[in-house]
């Protein structure tokens, strides 16, 4: 599906901060430095300042955005340290909490006036009024606040640090998406300049490219950091390497060693093919492999578009003509046995198909190795090619033995 922008189940698989670790990627200047786990759960460099951002998940009635959230309070007293300990510089940073909801949540009357407050004055009537709501106008209702997050509220309303607070209400920033922050994270990759009929597997690689850069850095016991510049170089490596121009990459998937298995116990035409030229078992599920993954690639590059029915089409005529070729030529030097020369007719064909284009393209090295099996096997009374000089004979004596 060209163009499509459902999002793939496989992002599921990541974290939210790797995941939204590369949706700012995506975002900022190349110059950009984003990182996990450092001044916070992710945080955007410049020469301008830092960006750090909380990052929470909201999948039950937990609502890290009211009033009274423990999360809430716990942000604002560690970026609070972050500043006191000289880790942020507090004219530089803006401080901001991500949220991402699997349902429509109501921001709290304080979190939202701190959200809202955009210069000194406003966050400083926005830190007076959150005290008196939580600790009541003479301090009446300290008490009463639960020991959970009563140290953080202690801290962020001391007066010794109110100069401080202040400046972080004001630079702070609260973000809210309520189901469709994996919708938006995904439309805005797809918005670059890449291929369409490639967007799921171009968007699940760098996830894959992200975490595995993370992983590497705080395995290591270090803190994670990706230059903007360095995750675009790596996307475009990708591009070059979906480039239709020069060949039709592969998205289907691996088949396993279960679905191989399977197939090879089906006895399908084309596996009886290869028994009759006396190949081992390896050699059949190789070609059982071959034959599932190159059936997922046609159904695939078919519905999005990639290749059309008709240059399929060409490309069966083009392989069964170098077979033809290919069997004159097997004939002029057989070998000792009829097994032997359908052995020789195989591989050579193997061999000749991986130069054969589709739509004038290469393909993926399975993907000529699978048309022939296609081809070994249908019509299934009758096939189009064989390798044994009697398959056609063979196969209906099976038949009628089967009978």
């Amino acid at each position: 599906m060209a163009g499509s922008t459902h999002v793939p189940d496989k992002l599921y698989g990541y974290t939210l901060q790797v995941r939204h670790m590369m949706n700012e990627l995506i975002s900022h200047d190349l110059e950009q430095i984003v990182s996990v786990e450092a001044f916070e759960d992710v945080a955007i460099e410049s020469e301008d300042g830092v960006i750090v951002e909380q990052i929470k998940s909201v999948q039950s009635d937990n609502n890290p955005v009211t009033d009274r959230a423990e999360v809430f309070w716990k942000t604002l007293y560690n970026w609070l340290q972050y500043v006191k300990e000289g880790n942020l510089e507090l004219s530089k940073t803006v401080f901001r909490i991500m949220v991402s909801a699997d349902r429509a949540i109501t921001e709290g009357g304080i979190p939202s006036s701190f959200n809202t407050a955009t210069n000194e004055n406003d966050a400083e009537a926005a830190l007076k009024s959150a005290r008196s709501t939580l600790w009541g106008g003479n301090d009446e209702l300290k008490s009463k606040i639960p020991a959970r997050y009563s140290q953080y509220l202690d801290a962020v309303f001391d007066e010794t640090n109110k100069s401080v607070v202040v400046q972080i209400i004001k630079n702070m920033q609260i973000e809210i998406y309520e189901a469709n922050y994996d919708e938006s994270f995904y439309k805005k990759f797809c918005s670059q300049t890449i291929p369409e009929e490639y967007t799921q597997e171009l968007f699940i690689y760098m996830l894959g490219w992200v975490y595995e850069r993370v992983n590497t850095q705080i395995k290591a016991g270090q803190a994670a950091f990706i230059q903007c510049k360095d995750f675009r170089d790596a996307l475009l490596l990708q591009i070059r390497r979906y480039n239709q121009s020069v060949m039709l990459a592969s998205i289907s998937v691996q088949p396993n060693e279960d679905d191989t298995k399977h197939e090879l116990d089906r006895q399908d035409v084309y596996i009886k093919q290869l028994g009759f030229i006396d190949l081992d078992m390896s050699e059949k599920l190789r070609a059982a492999n071959d034959y599932l993954r190159t059936s997922a690639e046609k159904t695939l590059w078919a519905e999005r578009g990639i290749v059309a029915s008709q240059s399929f089409d060409e490309y069966h005529d083009s392989l069964i003509r170098t077979w033809n070729n290919q069997s004159k030529l097997a004939a002029l030097s057989p070998g000792s046995t009829d097994a032997e020369t359908g052995q020789k007719l195989y591989y050579n064909c193997q061999d000749t198909v991986c130069t054969t284009k589709v739509q004038g393209k290469d393909t993926p090295d399975f993907f000529g190795a699978g048309t022939l099996h296609a081809l070994a096997n249908n019509p299934p009374e009758e096939p189009r090619i064989g390798w044994h000089s009697q398959y056609k004979n063979l196969l209906k004596a099976g038949s009628e033995l089967d009978e």
